[in-house]
């Protein structure tokens, strides 16, 4: 790998992916750490202290922790805001053993409009592709991951999308593995980043490009088990997920920001 890493979103989005970049390097061995390519996370309260996510969100202007409780959600906030940090949180919706098949027949009752071609991301998608993908995530105040891991290259994953005659690309969805295989979570998939652009809402676009990733995912890699981050009150992404046989978990994932590299206080939508 070079050492200039594919970055994305916004500047202070792509210095974050360069940060985060840079110390997984020392990482990646750490069964205690979880990533995507966004942030790096503790996969859980219990691997290490709160100070860990702390110093790791100082570091590189934000850090996740999983697997929080719900009942403990206020405290940790309370924690990390005492350290001057910001906090946002989202609610792990897990998957269920029927969504892979209902990712499947979804995909056998609802075809795209005619216009529209699918791909899917590797290796070797060229750039301008990527490009695509970063302008329809930004639009959807969505964050595409770091490209070596949306292209596979640092953990399985599939990233679906749809691109216009014109090669516009009007929808993304993702999937990561996202924990260590010595972590208590082997195998636990990332999926979402579910994005339409403005224009072609309505369509199911989103929906499809999400069973597609499932399908994929299952079908390339083996895996089963996958979780996706909504925030409290965010209704029409609870009723999609809901139709793929996602529902609420008892935990969230507690994400610290640092208020001078991370000015806008959030890392997605």
């Amino acid at each position: 790998m070079s050492k200039t890493v594919e970055t994305f979103g916004p500047p202070s989005s792509q210095a974050l992916q360069a940060r985060v970049w840079a110390k997984w390097q020392d990482l990646r061995d750490d069964p205690a750490i979880a990533t995507h390519g966004r942030a790096l996370a503790l996969a859980s309260p219990e691997v290490a202290p709160l100070s860990r996510q702390v110093a790791m969100a100082r570091e590189m202007g934000a850090s996740a922790c999983e697997h929080i409780h719900e009942a403990d959600v206020a405290a940790r906030f309370a924690a990390l805001e005492g350290e001057g940090l910001k906090t946002d949180s989202f609610v792990d919706w897990r998957s269920s053993a029927e969504t892979v098949q209902l990712a499947r027949a979804r995909l056998a009752a609802r075809p795209f409009a005619d216009d529209l071609t699918l791909g899917l991301v590797g290796p070797d998608t060229p750039a301008d592709i990527m490009a695509g993908l970063d302008a329809v995530t930004q639009a959807c105040e969505m964050l595409l991951p770091l490209g070596p891991f949306i292209r596979g290259l640092e953990r399985p994953a599939v990233c679906a999308y749809v691109a216009e005659p014109s090669g516009r690309i009007v929808g993304t969805s993702a999937s990561v593995e996202m924990y260590h295989p010595a972590s208590d979570w082997p195998g636990l998939c990332w999926w979402g980043m579910l994005s339409t652009h403005p224009d072609r809402r309505g369509e199911g676009i989103a929906s499809r490009l999400g069973a597609i990733v499932l399908d994929e995912m299952n079908r390339r890699h083996g895996m089963t088990e996958f979780f996706t981050g909504i925030r409290t009150g965010n209704t029409p992404s609870e009723a999609l997920c809901t139709q793929l046989g996602f529902g609420p978990s008892p935990y969230h994932v507690v994400i610290a920001i640092d208020p001078e590299l991370m000015a806008g206080g959030r890392l997605t939508k």
